[in-house]
């Protein structure tokens, strides 16, 4: 008697495990292909070369947050693009996750964002990042105090094709000087052939002390904010409850790198 008894707690567990495990695919996707951008942002995407899978910090989040969302089955496609590609493929469906953005109503037009009512909920970004005006070390007819930019008549700024930074240069009526992309505006300020640019402080903290020596940071910066990964419209629609986990979980594990105490909402 005590035999079959065991037998079937035995088929009992296993038809709970079953079952545990058909919600658990049901609740996850199959596949996930997950953009990220095809520049350096150093320590968090390392490499240029876009023929082999992206590494560094964000990568290891992504991959991190998938696992504790509870999605150990799902396929990644980690895939590199230039920004403005990434977020065409995000506005069409035709990848599921955007690794790393700033907020702003231009993502939230195409993609999905954790929110707090009617705003883009500062409790769930997983980066504190900060981007600052760029000078010539040398250069001293550009001064910068937090609410005017001062210079020559000819002035431009040049800045990359990421929609909350053009958006700055526009609400303050700053020329832009348009860049492909950081690389490219970098190489145009480096080169003398922008004045001053709009660049991020994580990537600049980690260029080479040649590059640091010919420019010089002007103070404070022009913009901060927490990154976030931008989902697509379908995914929400179809797995809400793995990126709100997703979401979770890439909180977690950004703000535990930088240190930072306040927590993420759950």
């Amino acid at each position: 008697m005590m035999r079959g008894i065991r037998r079937r707690r035995g088929l009992l567990s296993a038809a709970f495990g079953l079952l545990f495990l058909a919600q658990a695919q049901a609740r996850c996707p199959a596949q996930l292909r997950i953009g990220f951008l095809d520049y350096e942002l150093a320590p968090l995407l390392l490499g240029r070369d876009k023929s082999q899978p992206p590494q560094g910090k964000l990568v290891d989040w992504v991959r991190q947050a998938v696992v504790r969302a509870g999605c150990t089955s799902s396929r990644l496609e980690l895939l590199r693009f230039p920004i403005i590609r990434g977020r065409e493929l995000l506005s069409r469906n035709e990848i599921d996750i955007w690794a790393v953005a700033f907020p702003g109503a231009d993502l939230l037009a195409i993609g999905a964002l954790p929110m707090d009512g009617e705003a883009v909920d500062p409790q769930l970004g997983f980066y504190s990042a900060s981007y600052s005006l760029y000078i010539d070390s040398r250069d001293t007819t550009v001064s910068w105090n937090g609410s005017k930019l001062s210079g020559p008549d000819d002035l431009r700024v040049g800045v990359a094709p990421v929609p909350a930074l053009r958006a700055l240069v526009a609400e303050r009526n700053w020329t832009p000087e348009n860049g492909m992309d950081t690389q490219n505006v970098l190489n145009k300020l480096v080169s003398g052939r922008s004045t001053v640019a709009i660049l991020p402080d994580l990537i600049m903290s980690t260029q080479t002390p040649e590059v640091l020596e010919r420019l010089r940071r002007l103070t404070p910066p022009v913009l901060t904010s927490w990154y976030y990964s931008v989902a697509s419209k379908d995914l929400l629609r179809r797995h809400p409850a793995f990126i709100k986990n997703y979401w979770l979980e890439m909180c977690r594990a950004g703000r535990a790198d930088q240190q930072i105490k306040a927590p993420c909402r759950e």
